[in-house]
């Protein structure tokens, strides 16, 4: 229910962030991206759980043109990617995601997230497995 309601609360969001200042000559408010937080994080594969995870979270990223009214970004129900098979990820979609490190990699994993609605921005974020 929880979800559901959040869905339908960013995409309001959305609808009303590319309706503004759509006439004339306006500024341009609309999205223009999409952020993954926390975007670099660091866990060890060994601790016990939960210290051997980190939860990310995706939302819109918006213009901050002059003359934009001040808004504040909603999370995004995404679809979340790993970059490495060592990594195991939460189910998705979903607005937040848990990415657990089951082994120690050399360089770090890429934890990328794409609105499940279908808009067309990445987002991204560093993982490092000790």
């Amino acid at each position: 229910m929880y979800t559901s309601r959040l869905f339908a609360g960013v995409c309001v969001g959305v609808m009303l962030l590319s309706t503004m200042c759509c006439g004339g000559n306006g500024p341009d408010c609309g999205v223009n991206g999409l952020n993954v937080g926390p975007s670099t994080a660091t866990v060890d594969h060994m601790a016990a759980a939960p210290g051997n995870s980190q939860t990310f979270n995706a939302s819109f990223q918006v213009k901050n043109n002059s003359g934009c009214p001040a808004v504040t970004a909603a999370l995004v129900n995404s679809n979340w990617t790993v970059s490495d098979p060592s990594v195991h990820l939460s189910s998705s979609p979903s607005t937040h995601v848990t990415a657990t490190c089951t082994a120690a990699v050399s360089n770090p994993v890429a934890i990328t997230a794409t609105p499940a609605d279908g808009e067309m921005f990445i987002g991204k974020a560093s993982l490092t497995c000790n």
